[in-house]
């Protein structure tokens, strides 16, 4: 049933068939994020499984309440916005307050050498913030994660249910 769910774009399904796939693709992603950090980089490569098992699910609720799956794309499209701007403001507005000693003075120097123009100082700079203050951007990114999937997952999840079969199969049960 599970495979079903995860790995099959047609047909229908109903909110609660939504909503468990939701949770289980939600903790996978951030299992696989967490993963990529612990074991190696290329366990990162499963996230390209999790986007076809998001299409499928997303997919077929919206089977369920009469439109084309194409409009995933517009929704993975959105997700990437949101999830875009939301990194841009933790990082400008959130993450300074949570840096320890060390990373506030990188983060001194790279704004000073960005005043002064020198890109490649800056960009060295930055990266050295990155390596140093990875655990925590990847704590952020796991809670942006979970942040978008519950936004598009609310509008995607609560939307209604066209009674009886439409072009895309029977009325699910449950």
């Amino acid at each position: 049933m599970i495979g079903e769910l995860l790995f099959n774009p047609n047909g229908r399904i109903a909110r609660n068939r939504f909503w468990q796939g939701l949770v289980i693709l939600t903790v996978a992603s951030i299992l696989v994020a967490a993963a990529t950090t612990a074991v190696h980089e290329m366990v990162g490569l499963i996230n390209y499984v999790l986007v076809f098992c998001y299409i499928c699910v997303f997919g077929k609720r919206l089977h369920d309440s009469g439109r084309s799956a194409w409009w995933v794309l517009a929704i993975g499209g959105g997700t990437v916005v949101l999830q875009t701007v939301m990194t841009l403001i933790f990082l400008m507005l959130i993450w300074p307050g949570f840096m320890n000693e060390e990373q506030r003075q990188v983060w001194t120097e790279v704004l000073d050498l960005a005043q002064a123009g020198n890109s490649a100082e800056m960009t060295r700079g930055v990266q050295y913030l990155f390596e140093i203050s990875m655990s925590t951007l990847q704590r952020a990114q796991m809670v942006i994660t979970v942040i978008t999937n519950a936004i598009f997952g609310y509008w995607i999840g609560t939307l209604r249910t066209v009674p009886g079969d439409n072009q895309y199969g029977p009325e699910p049960t449950g």
